[in-house]
């Protein structure tokens, strides 16, 4: 059988809080005769059985202290199952216990465990992982460089410099993440100016170069997009020139139509700084020779000078 028992005190922030669990009442027989299941822990009652009979005896921050010195690497999943914690809960024990270790600090981590390391304040206060098969965790033994009293590889101090390209490059991109794809909706002057002042950035600590070569592999990407959709739309315009053939262009011609034009004056013999009764006396001149009654007569090389008559007086705007 079981009951309803309520309890009123007063928790760490000085707060009155109250709560209600189930006692049981009778004997553990009585459990399966009202078709209950009872399930035990080894685990856990082990646990119990080793740092006191009692949970009354020891508190339960000093229980998973001495299990951490006892056992270091322990995982925090670990911790919450033979302690019966939840997240939220084996936190704040952790923060308790890191605030009463004099001269150490506690390091949790997803896949190395808990660990306790000691600290010297004339050193970097940052911690390397030295391995399961070594000493865990362990003070960084470089010198201090910055307020917060770590080395260039685990200080957190920020940049003001790359705050400022953070923000402007959120508020570039939008409500969403800035990302290679929004980014790409940038003008490319926009893009390339910020490429510009991100590599004018001097990077200050090792979080700073993570985050600047964050940011410059999403800025080439999106630079690269805007080249190849501009590109696409230079080919649609009709307008468009290979690379190759686009400086040979611009050394020949005046206009996109002059390297044609050329072309045209050569098939008259002359040169394109000629005039209308130069072109005029030309094709008169070559029509007689190249005429089909004449003996010399040639069609095909009647047809060319004709045509390229034509498109000169087209070209040049001549009646």
């Amino acid at each position: 059988m079981f009951h309803v028992e309520s309890r009123i005190g007063i928790n760490r922030t000085g707060k009155l809080h109250s709560g209600i669990r189930p006692v049981r009442i009778g004997p553990p027989d009585s459990l399966a005769q009202i078709g209950l299941r009872c399930e035990t822990n080894p685990e856990r009652e082990a646990v119990s059985i080793r740092y006191g009979e009692n949970r009354k005896v020891m508190k339960l921050e000093n229980k998973v202290l001495k299990l951490i010195l006892d056992a270091p690497g322990t995982s925090k999943e670990k911790l919450r199952s033979l302690f019966d914690l939840t997240e939220y809960r084996l936190k704040r024990i952790l923060r308790h216990i890191e605030a009463d270790l004099p001269g150490a600090t506690l390091v949790h981590h997803p896949e190395n465990g808990v660990w306790i390391v000691q600290i010297d304040p004339a050193k970097c206060l940052g911690v390397d992982w030295m391995g399961t098969l070594g000493r865990g965790y362990v003070q960084c033994s470089r010198r201090p460089r910055f307020s917060d009293g770590r080395c260039w590889h685990h200080s957190r101090w920020e940049n003001p410099e790359m705050i400022a390209f953070e923000r402007r490059l959120g508020c570039l991109s939008g409500p969403c993440e800035p990302s290679p794809y929004s980014l790409s909706q940038l003008p490319i002057i926009e893009l390339e100016e910020l490429i510009q002042a991100l590599k004018d950035i001097v990077p200050k600590t090792f979080m700073d170069r993570n985050r600047k070569n964050k940011f410059m592999a999403m800025l080439l990407p999106a630079l690269a997009i805007l080249r190849w959709k501009d590109q696409m739309r230079r080919r649609r315009m009709g307008h468009w020139m290979p690379p190759e053939f686009a400086e040979r262009h611009r050394r020949s011609s005046v206009n996109l139509f002059e390297f044609s034009v050329r072309q045209h004056f050569q098939a008259l013999e002359l040169s394109s700084d000629s005039t209308r009764e130069d072109v005029l006396k030309a094709w008169k001149k070559l029509a007689k020779r190249y005429h089909p009654d004449t003996s010399d007569g040639d069609e095909e090389k009647m047809k060319a000078i004709n045509s390229a008559k034509e498109r000169i007086f087209k070209i040049r705007g001549w009646d």
